[in-house]
């Protein structure tokens, strides 16, 4: 009998020690998982923005440059600074870093269709059939459309008199910025173009861009993206004309401040300086080399922007904007690209 109360107060013991050890493991678990999650709560993410302020200097060479328009922007500026991203499986281009931490990039070559502006010759993005494009079939061929968010882009047209000397790009800049669309895919603006040159003393407008376009093509990698078989790319920058009527014949472009070119249908220089005819609608388009061409001499001079009529048919080369809370790995060269972490 006391042989048996002797097991019975054993056996109490036992389970009472193999209780107390499950509550202390079960309490020291929990304690881990709660000072785990509180370590994981602070680890502060590196956003893609973040991560790309701090290449930022204010030297001329190339890089990320806080924008001197638009206070909160960072330009990529240069002859070939280190903005590769791979988006959508193929290579693009960091455009900026914006004052919300969005990432406007910049496609590094022209999609498949030239396309006009508006097939209706309308000048206006907001309604052009080419804005219609992008937005309704494009963005159905972009794989990654989870990571770009809709977004404001700078729309309005700038007025281009007959002397555009005197237009500073700081003009340029509020007329594009005085009127906004929203959507997901846009283009390039002429002043975004213009901006991402390190050499702003020759190139720091449109008019000395355009004099001095065999200097100002080698410090832009804008400059260099490539299409196909067409020498301009659209930008989705409107232009009010000095609607003055010019006479049907041999449109072609004097080499002060605008270029030679068949293509520019309706456009001349004249004594008095640039004159487009009121009979069209256009937008300024960027001229570019053909593929692989190295700044092969065309008849449209590389790297000048040039009013274009909205019918034409050029090149595409998409905009869009990533969502701010992407991260980025990589080292943005060509070799190793940033890339969007998953």
């Amino acid at each position: 009998m006391r042989r048996k109360r002797l097991k019975t107060q054993k056996r109490i013991v036992i389970v009472s020690a193999l209780s107390l050890l499950l509550c202390f493991s079960i309490a020291y678990a929990a304690f881990n998982t709660q000072i785990s999650l509180k370590a994981k709560g602070n680890i502060k993410k590196v956003t893609a923005a973040s991560k790309l302020r701090k290449l930022a200097n204010n030297k001329s060479s190339d890089g990320l440059v806080a924008d001197t328009y638009e206070n909160g922007r960072y330009f990529f500026k240069g002859a070939d600074p280190n903005n590769y991203i791979t988006f959508n499986g193929e290579e693009w281009r960091i455009l900026s870093v914006e004052y919300d931490d969005t990432i406007k990039i910049v496609k590094n070559s022209s999609i498949e269709d030239s396309l006009p502006f508006d097939s209706g010759k309308n000048s206006d993005w907001s309604s052009s059939s080419l804005s219609k494009y992008l937005n309704e079939t494009y963005v159905n061929t972009l794989a990654d459309v989870d990571s770009i968010t809709e977004h404001s882009f700078a729309a309005g047209a700038t007025t281009l008199n007959s002397d555009y000397t005197n237009l500073s790009l700081n003009e340029q800049v509020i007329s594009e910025n005085s009127s906004y669309w929203s959507g997901r895919i846009g283009l390039l603006t002429a002043s975004e173009y213009l901006r991402a040159n390190t050499n702003s003393e020759e190139c720091g407008s449109l008019y000395l861009n355009n004099t001095n376009y065999d200097n100002c093509r080698t410090t832009n990698y804008l400059s260099k993206l490539s299409v196909p078989s067409y020498t301009l790319l659209w930008t989705m920058s409107p232009i009010v004309n000095n609607t003055v009527n010019i006479d049907e014949q041999d449109n072609t472009l004097s080499q002060d401040g605008v270029t030679e070119s068949s293509e520019l249908t309706d456009v001349q220089t004249e004594d008095e300086g640039l004159v487009l005819d009121a009979n069209y609608n256009y937008a300024f388009g960027i001229s570019v080399p053909f593929l692989e061409s190295n700044f092969t001499e065309q008849a449209i001079k590389v790297g000048t922007v040039n009013p274009v009529s909205v019918e034409e048919a050029f090149g595409i080369v998409p905009v869009v904007y990533l969502k701010a809370d992407i991260m980025l790995e990589g080292n943005g060269t060509k070799d190793d690209p940033f890339i969007i972490e998953k």
